[in-house]
């Protein structure tokens, strides 16, 4: 008996989800990397009809649309099973400081930086971890 998995949507990765995903440059795409959702492709408003996810490349460096940050298809992504509260310190640092020095296109990070605020809150012992905001995607 044959069983098919039904293919990933852009809801299955909402904003803040860490995954693993191969950045494009040039045509070509490379090794994948650890990288964030930042959106659905077209900004939150789109979330019902949106068929991409705007990924951040954290290990490229800071934000920047095309570079690090880049429109992926959902079967391009897989869930790391970490999240920024639980992510390593280092890295969790890393965003934080890189977020600041980029940017994203339009207002695309609004939603990523009030969970990386969150993360941080929750990190250092200020926030209860089940006050933590959802993104209402439906």
């Amino acid at each position: 008996m044959l069983t098919t998995q039904q293919a990933p949507t852009v809801r299955d990765f909402p904003t803040a989800t860490l995954v693993l995903a191969g950045p494009w440059h040039r045509g070509r795409q490379f090794n994948t990397l650890p990288a964030v959702v930042v959106c659905p492709f077209g900004g939150p408003e789109f979330a019902d009809r949106a068929t991409m996810a705007v990924v951040w490349y954290f290990t490229l460096g800071a934000p920047q649309p095309g570079h690090s940050v880049q429109a992926m298809f959902p079967h391009e992504l897989t869930p790391i099973d970490d999240t920024l509260t639980t992510m390593h310190q280092d890295a969790f640092r890393d965003i934080v400081r890189t977020m600041r020095q980029g940017r994203f296109a339009y207002d695309d990070g609004d939603a990523l930086r009030a969970a990386v605020r969150h993360a941080w809150r929750e990190r250092t012992g200020l926030a209860d971890p089940a006050s933590r905001p959802t993104l209402h995607l439906s």
